[in-house]
């Protein structure tokens, strides 16, 4: 029912207490409503930022993890964005260069390498069969031969060491024996490549040592899973001289990508794991070397205690605790920013925001595009392309975010890309300042996956103690694989060389080793890797053609 309103009093005086009442009534209910209007639009902000977290989840679960954009230059003029003067480049074509295979039609097989042992398998005509209908035996007048390529499980050999002893039948002058050959395990069982394939096996292929068990039981000898744990442990204490050597020398580089991966480990104070890390230090192409740490919490102790000594450049993600690290260097240690993570925040705002961030990701897009261009120059000619064209696009970027930071929901996947960048802005742009840099930590993130892949596999470590085990192996075969070293024969080539009384750890170096051994560099992985390089390029360079003349067209 609707409300009565009061009759008019006669009197002024009642009539403007009447007045007065109804003024305040009034303000109250524009309060309310204000009040309202404030609830509802702050429900709304929650709104979007809930549904934001939910398309971001909804993503990370069924979602490509690839964090790709459907390339079109005809829509550059949608965002206002210029597009680039493209560099002339020669057209790059697979199966220029020497080293690359040539690409045939079909499916390409490669022939089976002379290398591989040949066992003949013959498949003679039944005698009832090589009778003629004369009645005269048939002559065999020539074959026809197949390859095929089979697989037996792998085969375990003993190795007899025989040390002859010699004396004289005249006088006892004493006993003359060879010299004992000298084993990575003191008194051990396992030989050099029995440990190598234990290694390997373990953080290369990613094969837990149970499922190593399995398979040398297959091959016919039965190990205890203990033994194999032992075995990796005594040849981590074997590796670790060199390991130092290889820390050293990260030290030593002008700049430094770090980043750090969580590792379960079992703790027997308790019914579950706790939380470890793996924290990998990466030298710069002077000191091209990959060294893991291990500790057990993520605090700044880790990093504060590797790069005590260091001074350089420090390539990280923006995890806190490195800007402490830096901050107590007090100028020494000079951060340095990862596009690729600031790229990442407006990638997943595009859902709510689309104009704003691909107007943001068009102008990360351009800056990978002036790296990609003059990526195999020289560090001199790489930094005057960032002063010239990178800068240009970071000033257009930067007055950008300034002018959307006051209308930005500070919780909105969007307001907290913005608030990255600029945070990080600094260092985000300090790349344009050495041609040496690089735009992004994605070298880091990559070397990682070697450790994430095996925790798939083998789940957890058993111990600190394992931890820090794993830390040197996976610190060897890392540098192993960043300078496409076949593993195997690089770890058997350790324990043999670094058994020895006398070792030059100098030329055990990764760099230093392949350069005396070239037959042992991983060819086909150079090849895909070339192959991929020059479709990607071929690509990028077709799109900045494409860009080039819509821009022209408008």
């Amino acid at each position: 029912m609707t409300e009565q309103a009061p009759p008019i009093p006669d009197e002024p005086a009642a009539l403007q207490e009447q007045l007065d009442a109804a003024q305040a009534r009034i303000r109250d209910l524009e309060r309310q409503v204000d009040e309202t209007c404030a609830t509802a639009e702050e429900l709304q902000r929650a709104l979007a930022c809930l549904k934001e977290e939910y398309l971001a989840l909804k993503r990370l679960l069924y979602g490509p993890r690839r964090e790709r954009l459907t390339e079109d230059p005809d829509q550059q003029h949608l965002f206002d964005t210029e597009a680039l003067t493209p560099v002339p480049v020669p057209e790059p074509t697979l199966g220029n260069s020497p080293q690359s295979p040539k690409r045939h039609k079909g499916h390409g097989r490669r022939p089976i390498p002379d290398h591989v042992p040949r066992r003949d398998v013959p498949h003679d005509v039944p005698e009832n069969e090589r009778m003629c209908g004369c009645g005269r035996e048939k002559v065999k007048i020539g074959e026809d031969t197949t390859e095929q390529l089979d697989y037996e499980p792998g085969k375990l050999l003993v190795l007899r060491h025989i040390y002859p002893k010699y004396a004289c039948s005249c006088c006892k002058d004493g006993v003359t024996a060879a010299p004992r050959v000298a084993s990575p395990i003191a008194g051990g069982l396992a030989g050099p490549g029995l440990l190598s394939y234990v290694i390997v096996s373990k953080f290369t292929v990613h094969i837990p040592l149970y499922r190593q068990q399995d398979e040398l039981a297959r091959a016919g000898v039965f190990l205890a899973r203990s033994t194999l744990c032992d075995w990796i442990r005594q040849c981590a204490i074997v590796f670790k001289p060199l390991v130092d050597l290889m820390r050293d020398r990260v030290l030593l580089s002008f700049a430094i990508n770090a980043d750090e991966t969580p590792v379960p480990v079992l703790d027997l104070t308790r019914d579950s794991t706790r939380k470890s890390y793996l924290w990998s230090y990466l030298g710069g192409c002077d000191h091209p070397f990959t060294v893991f740490d291990y500790r057990d919490s993520r605090n700044r102790d880790g990093p504060a205690e590797f790069l005590r000594n260091y001074r350089g450049y420090l390539q990280t993600d923006a995890y806190t605790c490195y800007d402490s690290v830096v901050l107590e260097s007090k100028g020494r240690i000079v951060p340095v920013g990862c596009w690729a993570h600031a790229r990442r925040g407006f990638f997943d705002a595009r859902a709510s925001q689309p104009r704003e961030a691909h107007y943001v990701l068009s102008l990360i897009g351009q800056l990978y595009d002036i790296e990609e261009q003059y990526r195999q120059c020289g560090a001199d000619e790489r930094l005057v392309a960032r002063k010239e064209r990178s800068v240009p696009v970071l000033d257009r970027l930067k007055q950008f975010l300034d002018e959307q930071t006051p209308g930005a929901l500070p919780k909105s996947q969007c307001g907290q890309a913005i608030g990255y960048v600029r945070n990080q802005w600094e260092s985000l742009r300090r790349y344009v300042e050495d041609g040496r840099l690089g735009i992004d930590n994605n070298i880091s993130e990559r070397t990682l996956r070697i450790a994430a892949i095996g925790r798939k596999n083998w789940l957890f470590f058993g111990s600190d103690r394992g931890g820090e085990t794993a830390a040197i192996c996976l610190s060897i075969l890392a540098s192993a694989k960043r300078h496409l070293i076949e593993p195997f024969a690089y770890v058997r080539a350790l324990l043999v060389a670094l058994a020895a009384d006398e070792v030059d750890l100098e030329s055990l170096l990764p760099d230093t080793w392949i350069k005396a051994h070239p037959e042992y560099v991983v060819q086909y992985r150079r090849d895909e890797a070339e192959a991929a390089g020059q479709r990607r390029a071929k690509r990028r360079l077709s799109r900045r053609l494409e860009a080039s003349k819509s821009s022209e067209g408008l």
